[in-house]
C-alpha cells in the first residue's frame, strides 16, 4: 500500500517519465524498428557508421571482423550472417534492415577494390 500511495504522489511528469523508462527496451533487445523495404541506404555510409567497427576501411582491411573484399563466402552465406549474426562474434541485422537492403550490402562488398595510390 506505501508503494501505490507514493506514485499516487509523482507529478504527472514525474509519472510519465518513470513509465517511459520503464517501457524501454533492455540493452539485448533490438530497439530500431525494421527499415522498409523501399529505403534507400548510403552503404558505404552504412560501413563507417555501423560495420566499420569490425570490418575495417569500409570492408577492405580485417578489424575485430573479417576482412570482407574479396571474400570467398558466397551471397547466401554473407546474406544469412547479415541477417541472423554470430554469436558472440557479430549482431544480427536482419530486423535492421530489410531484404533489400542487404541485398544492397551484399553488392556493396562484391564492388569492394583496393583504394588507388
Amino acid at each position: 500500500m506505501r508503494l501505490a500511495w507514493k506514485i499516487t504522489t509523482l507529478s504527472m511528469p514525474a509519472l510519465a517519465a518513470l513509465l517511459t523508462i520503464s517501457t524501454l527496451p533492455s540493452r539485448g533487445q533490438q530497439s530500431t524498428p525494421p527499415a522498409p523495404e523501399n529505403e534507400q541506404i548510403d552503404v558505404g555510409q552504412l560501413f563507417a557508421t555501423t560495420c566499420g567497427w569490425c570490418h575495417s576501411d569500409g570492408g577492405r582491411a580485417a578489424g575485430k571482423g573479417p576482412q570482407l573484399m574479396d571474400t570467398k563466402r558466397d551471397d547466401d552465406f554473407i546474406r544469412n550472417r547479415i541477417k541472423h549474426g554470430k554469436e558472440g562474434a557479430m549482431p544480427a541485422f536482419g530486423a535492421t534492415f530489410s531484404d533489400a537492403q542487404i541485398e544492397e550490402i551484399i553488392r556493396y562488398i562484391r564492388a569492394l577494390k583496393p583504394h588507388e595510390g
